[in-house]
């Protein structure tokens, strides 16, 4: 006769990152999102860095800005169709960073 065993995963919880909202992308607090032709973008982090989201569309890769930085509103363009996008932070003498791309 057998000996029975039991096999116990833990599982970590994902940064806020590694979580996947349709039509939402993130990169620390900061977001970027889409339905699939309008496309928002978000500086949520008072860091003097300035966030951009990068749109694949039927005509290119197109950038939108959060022109006022973390303060209230945010930049958002319309666009034919939105294929994939993103959301990038630019770090002075840093690459910047960047989300996964996702769909809308």
């Amino acid at each position: 006769m057998g000996v029975a065993t039991t096999t116990i995963v833990a599982l970590a919880p994902p940064s806020s990152a590694d979580v996947a909202i349709p039509g939402r992308a993130w990169d620390g607090h900061d977001y970027a999102s889409s339905d699939g032709r309008w496309v928002e973008v978000c500086d949520m982090e008072d860091d003097a860095n300035r966030v951009y989201g990068e749109s694949e569309t039927t005509t290119g890769t197109h950038r939108v800005f959060d022109g006022n930085g973390h303060a209230g509103g945010c930049g958002n363009a319309i666009f034919n169709r939105v294929r994939e996008f993103r959301v990038c932070e630019e770090i002075d003498f840093w690459p910047d960073s960047c989300s996964g791309w996702v769909g809308p």
